[in-house]
Protein backbone atom coordinates (compact mmCIF):
# COMPACT_ATOMS: atom_id res chain seq x y z
CA UNK A 1 0.00 0.00 0.00
CA UNK A 2 1.39 3.25 -1.45
CA UNK A 3 1.84 6.09 2.02
CA UNK A 4 -0.85 8.59 2.61
CA UNK A 5 -0.24 11.99 1.21
CA UNK A 6 -0.57 14.70 4.22
CA UNK A 7 -3.84 15.51 3.60
CA UNK A 8 -5.08 11.76 3.32
CA UNK A 9 -3.88 11.69 6.49
CA UNK A 10 -5.83 14.64 7.53
CA UNK A 11 -9.12 12.45 6.93
CA UNK A 12 -7.64 9.17 7.48
CA UNK A 13 -9.03 9.16 11.03
CA UNK A 14 -12.35 9.24 9.63
CA UNK A 15 -11.87 5.46 7.74
CA UNK A 16 -12.61 3.64 11.68
CA UNK A 17 -14.03 5.86 14.41
CA UNK A 18 -16.69 6.05 16.57
CA UNK A 19 -17.15 9.98 16.56
CA UNK A 20 -18.76 11.63 19.42
CA UNK A 21 -21.09 14.47 19.64
CA UNK A 22 -23.46 16.52 21.77
CA UNK A 23 -26.11 14.29 19.69
CA UNK A 24 -24.38 11.14 20.66
CA UNK A 25 -21.75 8.61 19.26
CA UNK A 26 -21.85 7.75 15.63
CA UNK A 27 -19.62 4.76 14.33
CA UNK A 28 -17.65 4.37 10.90
CA UNK A 29 -16.11 1.66 9.22
CA UNK A 30 -13.53 2.56 6.10
CA UNK A 31 -15.03 5.84 5.97
CA UNK A 32 -18.72 4.60 5.52
CA UNK A 33 -20.81 5.06 8.16
CA UNK A 34 -23.11 2.29 9.72
CA UNK A 35 -27.02 2.23 9.35
CA UNK A 36 -27.85 2.89 12.89
CA UNK A 37 -25.66 5.96 12.63
CA UNK A 38 -26.50 7.12 9.21
CA UNK A 39 -30.56 6.83 10.53
CA UNK A 40 -29.86 9.02 13.69
CA UNK A 41 -28.20 11.45 11.90
CA UNK A 42 -30.96 11.56 9.05
CA UNK A 43 -33.28 12.16 12.23
CA UNK A 44 -30.89 14.72 13.38
CA UNK A 45 -30.86 17.16 9.93
CA UNK A 46 -34.73 16.96 10.55
CA UNK A 47 -34.92 18.12 13.44
CA UNK A 48 -32.51 20.54 12.64
CA UNK A 49 -34.70 21.56 9.77
CA UNK A 50 -38.06 21.98 12.01
CA UNK A 51 -36.63 23.73 14.22
CA UNK A 52 -35.41 26.50 11.16
CA UNK A 53 -38.65 26.24 10.02
CA UNK A 54 -40.46 27.03 13.02
CA UNK A 55 -38.03 30.27 13.25
CA UNK A 56 -39.00 31.12 9.54
CA UNK A 57 -42.76 30.67 9.07
CA UNK A 58 -43.52 31.33 12.71
CA UNK A 59 -45.30 34.53 11.02
CA UNK A 60 -47.30 32.36 8.65
CA UNK A 61 -48.46 30.10 11.35
CA UNK A 62 -49.33 32.77 13.48
CA UNK A 63 -51.47 34.31 10.46
CA UNK A 64 -53.56 31.11 9.54
CA UNK A 65 -54.25 30.62 13.44
CA UNK A 66 -55.55 34.57 13.32
CA UNK A 67 -58.16 33.88 10.44
CA UNK A 68 -59.14 30.54 12.42
CA UNK A 69 -60.09 32.60 15.80
CA UNK A 70 -61.79 34.81 13.46
CA UNK A 71 -63.83 32.18 11.53
CA UNK A 72 -64.11 30.12 14.56
CA UNK A 73 -66.25 33.91 15.67
CA UNK A 74 -67.55 33.83 13.22
CA UNK A 75 -66.09 35.91 10.12
CA UNK A 76 -65.58 33.28 7.87
CA UNK A 77 -65.83 35.38 4.59
CA UNK A 78 -64.42 38.40 3.45
CA UNK A 79 -67.50 40.40 4.06
CA UNK A 80 -67.30 39.70 7.56
CA UNK A 81 -64.97 41.63 9.66
CA UNK A 82 -64.43 41.82 13.59
CA UNK A 83 -64.49 45.31 15.19
CA UNK A 84 -64.09 45.75 18.54
CA UNK A 85 -66.34 48.69 19.05
CA UNK A 86 -65.69 49.10 22.53
CA UNK A 87 -61.90 48.86 22.32
CA UNK A 88 -59.72 45.67 22.50
CA UNK A 89 -59.59 44.07 26.25
CA UNK A 90 -57.85 41.21 27.32
CA UNK A 91 -60.51 39.21 26.82
CA UNK A 92 -59.45 38.24 23.35
CA UNK A 93 -56.00 36.70 23.10
CA UNK A 94 -54.01 39.20 20.10
CA UNK A 95 -50.50 39.29 20.22
CA UNK A 96 -49.64 42.88 21.31
CA UNK A 97 -53.14 44.93 20.16
CA UNK A 98 -53.78 47.94 22.06
CA UNK A 99 -56.78 49.44 23.59
CA UNK A 100 -57.17 53.03 22.64
CA UNK A 101 -58.02 52.33 18.79
CA UNK A 102 -60.88 50.70 17.51
CA UNK A 103 -59.59 47.62 15.36
CA UNK A 104 -61.48 46.19 12.67
CA UNK A 105 -60.00 42.97 11.46
CA UNK A 106 -60.63 40.77 8.55
CA UNK A 107 -59.23 38.02 5.98
CA UNK A 108 -59.55 38.05 2.39
CA UNK A 109 -59.70 34.74 -0.01
CA UNK A 110 -58.85 36.02 -3.01
CA UNK A 111 -58.66 31.98 -3.86
CA UNK A 112 -62.36 31.82 -3.66
CA UNK A 113 -63.31 35.56 -4.35
CA UNK A 114 -60.73 36.34 -7.33
CA UNK A 115 -59.34 40.11 -7.54
CA UNK A 116 -61.30 42.05 -4.55
CA UNK A 117 -62.22 45.62 -3.77
CA UNK A 118 -61.33 46.92 -0.42
CA UNK A 119 -63.37 50.24 0.00
CA UNK A 120 -62.07 51.85 2.79
CA UNK A 121 -63.12 54.78 4.35
CA UNK A 122 -61.84 58.19 4.85
CA UNK A 123 -59.73 58.57 8.30
CA UNK A 124 -58.43 55.38 8.51
CA UNK A 125 -54.82 53.79 9.06
CA UNK A 126 -54.32 50.12 8.01
CA UNK A 127 -52.56 47.30 6.56
CA UNK A 128 -52.68 44.54 4.38
CA UNK A 129 -50.67 41.54 4.80
CA UNK A 130 -49.91 38.43 2.95
CA UNK A 131 -50.58 34.51 4.77
CA UNK A 132 -46.32 34.79 5.54
CA UNK A 133 -46.76 38.66 6.94
CA UNK A 134 -45.14 40.11 4.51
CA UNK A 135 -46.27 43.92 3.26
CA UNK A 136 -48.73 43.62 0.30
CA UNK A 137 -50.07 47.50 1.18
CA UNK A 138 -51.16 50.23 3.67
CA UNK A 139 -54.47 52.18 3.82
CA UNK A 140 -54.70 54.97 4.95
CA UNK A 141 -51.99 58.83 5.08
CA UNK A 142 -49.29 56.09 4.54
CA UNK A 143 -51.63 54.50 1.55
CA UNK A 144 -52.07 55.06 -1.80
CA UNK A 145 -55.06 56.81 -0.35
CA UNK A 146 -53.39 59.73 1.05
CA UNK A 147 -55.86 58.89 3.98
CA UNK A 148 -59.19 60.09 2.07
CA UNK A 149 -60.66 56.45 1.72
CA UNK A 150 -60.27 54.88 -1.88
CA UNK A 151 -61.02 51.51 -3.26
CA UNK A 152 -58.43 49.07 -3.25
CA UNK A 153 -58.43 46.46 -5.50
CA UNK A 154 -56.29 43.46 -4.18
CA UNK A 155 -54.57 40.77 -7.28
CA UNK A 156 -54.26 37.02 -6.43
CA UNK A 157 -51.21 35.43 -7.05
CA UNK A 158 -50.38 35.13 -10.72
CA UNK A 159 -53.38 37.41 -11.85
CA UNK A 160 -53.28 38.80 -15.24
CA UNK A 161 -56.61 39.88 -16.49
CA UNK A 162 -58.09 43.47 -16.97
CA UNK A 163 -57.40 45.81 -13.78
CA UNK A 164 -60.01 48.67 -13.40
CA UNK A 165 -58.40 52.63 -13.65
CA UNK A 166 -59.99 53.77 -10.86
CA UNK A 167 -58.64 51.51 -8.41
CA UNK A 168 -55.41 51.88 -6.01
CA UNK A 169 -53.70 48.44 -6.93
CA UNK A 170 -52.33 45.63 -4.99
CA UNK A 171 -50.82 42.21 -5.46
CA UNK A 172 -50.69 39.21 -3.12
CA UNK A 173 -48.00 36.63 -3.26
CA UNK A 174 -50.56 34.46 -1.45
CA UNK A 175 -54.23 33.91 -2.03
CA UNK A 176 -54.84 34.94 2.12
CA UNK A 177 -54.82 38.62 3.09
CA UNK A 178 -55.38 39.89 6.27
CA UNK A 179 -56.65 43.21 6.75
CA UNK A 180 -56.13 45.47 9.49
CA UNK A 181 -57.88 48.93 9.84
CA UNK A 182 -57.79 51.20 12.99
CA UNK A 183 -59.74 54.48 13.24
CA UNK A 184 -58.09 56.77 15.82
CA UNK A 185 -60.70 58.69 17.96
CA UNK A 186 -60.75 59.33 21.50
CA UNK A 187 -64.33 58.41 21.37
CA UNK A 188 -64.88 54.97 20.37
CA UNK A 189 -68.66 55.29 19.51
CA UNK A 190 -67.19 57.63 16.89
CA UNK A 191 -64.31 55.02 15.21
CA UNK A 192 -66.49 52.74 15.00
CA UNK A 193 -68.86 54.01 13.34
CA UNK A 194 -66.76 55.27 10.43
CA UNK A 195 -65.08 51.86 10.48
CA UNK A 196 -68.38 50.83 9.55
CA UNK A 197 -68.39 52.31 6.00
CA UNK A 198 -65.72 49.91 4.89
CA UNK A 199 -67.14 47.57 2.26
CA UNK A 200 -65.00 44.67 1.14
CA UNK A 201 -66.33 42.32 -2.28
CA UNK A 202 -65.71 40.79 -5.27
CA UNK A 203 -64.67 42.79 -8.45
CA UNK A 204 -67.16 40.37 -9.91
CA UNK A 205 -69.79 41.58 -7.82
CA UNK A 206 -69.34 44.67 -7.66
CA UNK A 207 -72.84 45.37 -9.04
CA UNK A 208 -74.41 43.38 -6.40
CA UNK A 209 -72.01 42.93 -3.75
CA UNK A 210 -72.74 41.03 -0.60
CA UNK A 211 -73.55 42.98 2.67
CA UNK A 212 -71.11 43.33 5.03
CA UNK A 213 -71.20 41.68 8.56
CA UNK A 214 -69.63 43.55 11.44
CA UNK A 215 -68.89 41.07 14.47
CA UNK A 216 -68.59 43.20 17.45
CA UNK A 217 -65.67 40.85 19.27
CA UNK A 218 -65.50 43.64 22.68
CA UNK A 219 -65.11 41.67 25.27
CA UNK A 220 -65.05 37.97 23.59
CA UNK A 221 -62.80 35.66 24.29
CA UNK A 222 -60.99 35.07 20.90
CA UNK A 223 -57.88 33.19 20.50
CA UNK A 224 -55.64 34.63 17.94
CA UNK A 225 -52.49 32.92 18.93
CA UNK A 226 -50.24 30.70 16.92
CA UNK A 227 -49.97 26.85 18.70
CA UNK A 228 -46.75 25.65 20.56
CA UNK A 229 -47.06 21.90 20.05
CA UNK A 230 -47.62 19.70 17.30
CA UNK A 231 -50.44 21.65 16.18
CA UNK A 232 -48.21 24.46 14.73
CA UNK A 233 -46.75 21.91 12.10
CA UNK A 234 -50.33 20.71 11.09
CA UNK A 235 -51.43 24.48 10.32
CA UNK A 236 -48.25 25.14 8.77
CA UNK A 237 -48.76 21.99 6.61
CA UNK A 238 -52.36 23.35 6.10
CA UNK A 239 -51.42 26.86 4.91
CA UNK A 240 -48.87 24.81 2.52
CA UNK A 241 -51.74 22.75 0.90
CA UNK A 242 -53.97 25.93 0.43
CA UNK A 243 -51.38 28.48 -1.09
CA UNK A 244 -49.37 28.51 -4.24
CA UNK A 245 -45.80 27.31 -4.01
CA UNK A 246 -43.99 30.25 -5.44
CA UNK A 247 -45.38 31.82 -2.10
CA UNK A 248 -42.19 31.03 -0.62
CA UNK A 249 -38.51 30.84 -1.73
CA UNK A 250 -37.26 27.74 -3.01
CA UNK A 251 -34.58 26.61 -0.47
CA UNK A 252 -37.53 27.46 1.70
CA UNK A 253 -39.70 24.87 -0.54
CA UNK A 254 -36.70 22.47 -0.45
CA UNK A 255 -37.25 22.72 3.68
CA UNK A 256 -40.41 22.09 4.01
CA UNK A 257 -40.13 18.62 1.77
CA UNK A 258 -37.91 17.43 4.79
CA UNK A 259 -40.70 17.31 7.07
CA UNK A 260 -43.74 16.13 4.36
CA UNK A 261 -44.53 19.49 3.42
CA UNK A 262 -45.56 19.98 -0.51
CA UNK A 263 -47.65 22.97 -1.85
CA UNK A 264 -50.93 21.56 -3.03
CA UNK A 265 -50.99 18.35 -1.20
CA UNK A 266 -52.27 17.31 2.33
CA UNK A 267 -49.55 17.15 5.25
CA UNK A 268 -49.67 13.58 6.49
CA UNK A 269 -46.87 13.04 8.75
CA UNK A 270 -46.24 9.08 9.99
CA UNK A 271 -46.11 8.40 13.66
CA UNK A 272 -42.75 8.45 14.06
CA UNK A 273 -42.24 11.62 12.27
CA UNK A 274 -45.28 13.24 14.47
CA UNK A 275 -43.22 12.45 17.31
CA UNK A 276 -40.19 14.29 16.17
CA UNK A 277 -41.98 17.14 15.02
CA UNK A 278 -43.92 17.57 18.34
CA UNK A 279 -40.35 17.82 20.04
CA UNK A 280 -39.35 20.24 17.21
CA UNK A 281 -41.96 22.18 18.04
CA UNK A 282 -40.78 22.58 21.60
CA UNK A 283 -37.66 23.69 20.50
CA UNK A 284 -38.58 26.43 18.57
CA UNK A 285 -41.14 28.15 20.41
CA UNK A 286 -38.16 28.13 23.11
CA UNK A 287 -35.61 29.27 20.31
CA UNK A 288 -38.58 32.09 19.22
CA UNK A 289 -38.82 33.05 22.59
CA UNK A 290 -35.60 33.58 23.62
CA UNK A 291 -35.35 35.85 19.82
CA UNK A 292 -38.00 37.77 21.30
CA UNK A 293 -36.42 38.64 25.36
CA UNK A 294 -33.29 37.51 24.97
CA UNK A 295 -31.64 38.22 21.83
CA UNK A 296 -30.26 41.77 21.50
CA UNK A 297 -29.18 42.29 17.76
CA UNK A 298 -27.27 44.69 16.80
CA UNK A 299 -28.62 48.22 17.04
CA UNK A 300 -31.57 46.98 19.36
CA UNK A 301 -31.37 49.08 21.65
CA UNK A 302 -32.71 52.71 21.11
CA UNK A 303 -31.11 54.93 23.58
CA UNK A 304 -27.59 54.89 25.00
CA UNK A 305 -28.11 53.79 29.10
CA UNK A 306 -31.21 52.80 28.10
CA UNK A 307 -33.36 49.50 28.32
CA UNK A 308 -35.80 50.85 25.67
CA UNK A 309 -35.42 48.37 22.45
CA UNK A 310 -37.02 49.15 18.81
CA UNK A 311 -39.56 46.53 17.25
CA UNK A 312 -37.84 46.89 13.99
CA UNK A 313 -34.06 46.67 14.54
CA UNK A 314 -32.47 49.45 11.78
CA UNK A 315 -36.07 50.55 10.79
CA UNK A 316 -36.51 47.07 8.17
CA UNK A 317 -40.04 46.06 7.97
CA UNK A 318 -38.17 43.24 6.24
CA UNK A 319 -35.87 42.33 8.97
CA UNK A 320 -32.82 42.61 6.85
CA UNK A 321 -30.81 45.47 9.14
CA UNK A 322 -27.76 44.46 7.42
CA UNK A 323 -28.43 43.67 3.33
CA UNK A 324 -29.70 40.04 4.16
CA UNK A 325 -32.73 38.44 5.96
CA UNK A 326 -32.32 37.84 9.18
CA UNK A 327 -34.28 34.94 10.76
CA UNK A 328 -33.75 35.05 14.25
CA UNK A 329 -35.61 38.65 14.47
CA UNK A 330 -38.17 37.63 11.99
CA UNK A 331 -38.97 35.06 13.95
CA UNK A 332 -38.86 36.81 17.88
CA UNK A 333 -41.10 39.83 16.17
CA UNK A 334 -44.12 37.16 15.02
CA UNK A 335 -43.46 35.57 18.11
CA UNK A 336 -45.04 38.70 19.65
CA UNK A 337 -46.66 41.04 17.38
CA UNK A 338 -48.54 40.53 14.43
CA UNK A 339 -48.43 43.33 11.06
CA UNK A 340 -45.85 44.12 9.18
CA UNK A 341 -45.72 47.72 7.60
CA UNK A 342 -42.99 50.30 6.25
CA UNK A 343 -45.24 53.10 8.17
CA UNK A 344 -44.03 50.98 11.66
CA UNK A 345 -40.57 50.89 10.78
CA UNK A 346 -39.46 54.10 8.46
CA UNK A 347 -38.75 57.66 9.35
CA UNK A 348 -42.32 59.21 8.81
CA UNK A 349 -42.57 62.22 10.45
CA UNK A 350 -46.36 63.03 12.03
CA UNK A 351 -47.68 60.21 10.03
CA UNK A 352 -47.95 56.31 11.10
CA UNK A 353 -46.72 55.14 14.19
CA UNK A 354 -43.63 54.09 16.09
CA UNK A 355 -43.35 51.84 18.74
CA UNK A 356 -40.61 51.39 21.50
CA UNK A 357 -40.61 48.73 24.41
CA UNK A 358 -38.70 46.45 27.47
CA UNK A 359 -39.05 43.67 29.28
CA UNK A 360 -36.26 44.58 31.46
CA UNK A 361 -35.72 47.34 34.40
CA UNK A 362 -32.81 50.11 34.72
CA UNK A 363 -30.50 47.26 35.78
CA UNK A 364 -31.18 44.91 33.26
CA UNK A 365 -33.44 42.92 35.00
CA UNK A 366 -36.34 41.20 33.69
CA UNK A 367 -39.77 42.77 34.90
CA UNK A 368 -41.41 40.61 37.57
CA UNK A 369 -44.75 40.71 38.32
CA UNK A 370 -44.69 40.51 42.02
CA UNK A 371 -42.57 43.66 42.20
CA UNK A 372 -43.00 47.69 41.92
CA UNK A 373 -42.00 49.78 39.46
CA UNK A 374 -42.09 53.44 38.04
CA UNK A 375 -41.91 54.61 34.67
CA UNK A 376 -41.51 58.26 34.06
CA UNK A 377 -43.03 59.66 30.56
CA UNK A 378 -41.13 63.18 30.40
CA UNK A 379 -42.93 66.25 29.47
CA UNK A 380 -43.91 67.15 26.13
CA UNK A 381 -44.67 63.39 23.89
CA UNK A 382 -43.27 64.07 20.60
CA UNK A 383 -46.60 62.55 19.36
CA UNK A 384 -49.09 64.43 17.00
CA UNK A 385 -52.15 62.37 18.03
CA UNK A 386 -51.48 60.38 21.66
CA UNK A 387 -48.79 58.43 23.05
CA UNK A 388 -49.81 54.92 25.36
CA UNK A 389 -48.43 52.42 27.41
CA UNK A 390 -49.96 49.07 27.45
CA UNK A 391 -49.14 46.05 29.32
CA UNK A 392 -48.65 42.52 28.35
CA UNK A 393 -48.39 39.22 29.69
CA UNK A 394 -44.55 37.69 28.83
CA UNK A 395 -46.23 33.90 28.29
CA UNK A 396 -49.06 35.26 25.94
CA UNK A 397 -47.68 37.99 24.62
CA UNK A 398 -51.18 39.27 24.66
CA UNK A 399 -53.01 41.83 26.94
CA UNK A 400 -51.89 41.47 30.81
CA UNK A 401 -55.37 39.70 31.95
CA UNK A 402 -55.18 41.47 35.48
CA UNK A 403 -58.81 42.44 36.68
CA UNK A 404 -58.62 45.79 35.18
CA UNK A 405 -60.97 46.81 32.09
CA UNK A 406 -57.56 47.94 30.46
CA UNK A 407 -54.46 47.80 31.56
CA UNK A 408 -53.55 50.80 30.00
CA UNK A 409 -52.31 54.56 30.44
CA UNK A 410 -52.34 56.22 27.81
CA UNK A 411 -52.84 60.30 26.82
CA UNK A 412 -56.78 59.22 26.49
CA UNK A 413 -57.20 57.90 30.21
CA UNK A 414 -55.86 60.84 31.99
CA UNK A 415 -53.52 60.37 34.26
CA UNK A 416 -52.21 62.90 36.64
CA UNK A 417 -49.75 65.08 35.30
CA UNK A 418 -46.61 66.37 37.26
CA UNK A 419 -45.99 69.76 37.78
CA UNK A 420 -43.26 69.75 34.81
CA UNK A 421 -45.65 68.25 33.01
CA UNK A 422 -44.08 64.72 33.03
CA UNK A 423 -46.06 61.27 34.17
CA UNK A 424 -45.88 58.80 36.67
CA UNK A 425 -46.87 55.59 35.55
CA UNK A 426 -47.16 53.07 38.31
CA UNK A 427 -46.91 48.89 37.96
CA UNK A 428 -47.11 46.55 40.91
CA UNK A 429 -49.80 44.54 42.58
CA UNK A 430 -51.16 47.24 44.33
CA UNK A 431 -51.70 50.98 43.39
CA UNK A 432 -49.85 53.36 45.71
CA UNK A 433 -52.06 55.40 47.60
CA UNK A 434 -53.71 57.77 45.48
CA UNK A 435 -52.20 57.08 42.90
CA UNK A 436 -55.06 54.83 40.90
CA UNK A 437 -55.42 56.53 37.64
CA UNK A 438 -51.92 55.95 36.91
CA UNK A 439 -51.60 52.50 37.79
CA UNK A 440 -51.60 49.04 36.00
CA UNK A 441 -51.87 46.68 38.22
CA UNK A 442 -48.98 43.43 37.89
CA UNK A 443 -49.51 39.70 38.96
CA UNK A 444 -47.00 37.61 40.81
CA UNK A 445 -45.60 34.92 39.10
CA UNK A 446 -46.16 36.60 36.04
CA UNK A 447 -43.62 38.08 33.76
CA UNK A 448 -44.27 41.46 32.02
CA UNK A 449 -43.57 43.85 29.18
CA UNK A 450 -44.79 47.65 28.04
CA UNK A 451 -44.87 48.54 24.76
CA UNK A 452 -45.06 52.83 24.15
CA UNK A 453 -46.61 53.80 21.44
CA UNK A 454 -46.37 57.16 19.64
CA UNK A 455 -49.02 57.92 17.29
CA UNK A 456 -48.23 60.47 14.35
CA UNK A 457 -44.56 61.00 15.87
CA UNK A 458 -42.61 64.08 15.11
CA UNK A 459 -39.05 65.11 14.79
CA UNK A 460 -38.16 64.98 18.41
CA UNK A 461 -39.36 61.37 18.66
CA UNK A 462 -36.73 60.73 15.54
CA UNK A 463 -33.82 62.71 16.47
CA UNK A 464 -33.80 61.34 19.78
CA UNK A 465 -34.25 64.87 21.53
CA UNK A 466 -37.03 63.28 23.65
CA UNK A 467 -35.94 60.31 25.84
CA UNK A 468 -38.32 58.08 28.47
CA UNK A 469 -36.70 57.19 31.47
CA UNK A 470 -36.16 53.62 32.09
CA UNK A 471 -38.46 51.65 34.64
CA UNK A 472 -37.33 51.96 37.63
CA UNK A 473 -37.64 49.66 40.88
CA UNK A 474 -39.36 50.58 43.74
CA UNK A 475 -38.44 49.51 47.19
Amino acid sequence: MPPKSNAQQDHAWFENTRVKTRFGEFSFKNGFPDSDSADRLAQMMTFNRAVEIYQHHLAAVSMFQFRRGLAEFGAQSSHQVVVWESLLDAHTLLLTGNSETVYLIGFLDLKQDGPTVVEAPAGMLGVLDDMWMRFVGDVGPTGQDKGQGGKYLVLPPGYDGEVPSDHFVLRSPTFGVWMLLRAIDPKPADAAARSKRLRVYPLARASNPPPMQFLDGSGQAIDTIAPDDYRFFEQLGALVEQEPPDAVLPMERFYLTQIGMQFGQPFEPDAKLRELLSEAAVVGQAAARANGFAYRAPGALIYESRQWQWAFVGGSYTFSPLGYPNPDLRSGFAYSATGNTPAMAMKIVGAGSQYIWTCRDATGDYLDGARRYRLRIPAGVPVKDFWSVVVYDAASRSMLQNGQAFPTVSQYTGPEVNADGSVDIDFGPEAPAGREKNWIRTLEGKGWFPILRFYGPTEAFFDKTWIPADIERQA
